[in-house]
């Protein structure tokens, strides 16, 4: 046993190195934040230990309530059998003060928090950081959606269909497979498959994460209306990385051959999209 870590009091040894507390020679059961409340009282033995430095230092990362230290101080005299406060002195409105006779002021080494602690709060830091960068990265990093001399990704959204009277299901697919297929024509573009966005639909994953975790740098999202006979169809081309609107265009068509509105708005959107990425 290390010279200078044992502290002996009444029947009592307290191995400050193990943080173990002895009766004879028989262990003390006792959890860990009583054996801390036990190495801080008896470093500063015969002086009042104020109640929020007290806690400070038995629980250095977390905040707690005063009961969570009374009830500390009543596991601690229960094990000493300490009813009058013959090792532990209760300071009314202030803290407490052990008052045992014992060794030198020395025989107890400085409060610290125990090796595997220290481990979790590095390990807490690391993890921390790690978050820290990804969300910088995701979110802060500046906008990729015009890479130089690289190809740009995107993503077609099925468009939200705000059309009664006409199948909208049924309209948003036929007008996406149009839209990857014009897309597609573009050297400069790589366009995500339909069935890729459907999976993350179908995963509750936004689109905004989605495009993120395929690495894409746009989305072409938008709305389908019916009304008075016409079809609205409003694109937008979406930056994944700030969500900023990049541009957006709303095409009208008679809803009287739908399958026209799709071919037609499709390519349209296809064009007018691909030349505003290839001008940045």
């Amino acid at each position: 046993m290390p010279a200078g870590s044992v502290h002996e009091f009444g029947p009592f040894r307290y191995d400050a190195g193990q943080r173990l507390l002895f009766r004879g020679d028989e262990l003390v059961p006792l959890v860990p934040k009583v054996v801390d409340t036990l190495h801080v009282l008896l470093e500063r033995r015969g002086t009042v230990v104020e109640k929020p430095e007290l806690m400070r230092l038995v629980w250095p990362d977390t905040t707690v309530e005063e009961v969570g230290l009374a009830r500390n101080i009543s596991l601690l005299r229960k094990a000493l059998g300490d009813d009058a406060e013959e090792y532990i002195e209760t300071i009314p409105r202030r803290g407490y003060r052990f008052v045992a006779a014992a060794g030198t002021p020395n025989d107890v080494t400085p409060f610290a928090p125990p090796r595997s602690r220290r481990w979790k709060l590095a390990a807490a830091a690391l993890a921390m950081a790690g978050v820290a960068a990804l969300a910088y990265y995701f979110f802060y990093v500046p906008s990729r959606f015009v890479p130089p001399s690289r190809t740009a990704y995107l993503a077609v959204v099925p468009f939200e269909c705000l059309c009664p009277g006409i199948d909208g299901e049924q309209f948003t697919r036929g007008l996406t497979e149009v839209m990857v297929a014009e897309f597609s024509k573009h050297q400069e573009l790589q366009v995500v498959s339909p069935s890729t966005v459907a999976r993350y639909q179908r995963a509750r994953v936004s689109m905004a994460w989605m495009g993120r975790l395929l690495g894409l740098h746009v989305l072409i999202e938008g709305t389908v209306q019916h009304l008075d006979g016409r079809v609205r169809v409003t694109s937008r081309l979406v930056d994944v990385h700030t969500g900023r609107v990049i541009w957006s265009e709303a095409q009208e068509r008679p809803a009287a051959d739908l399958g026209q509105v799709q071919a037609d708005v499709g390519r349209a959107v296809a064009d007018a999209a691909s030349e505003r990425l290839s001008r940045r």
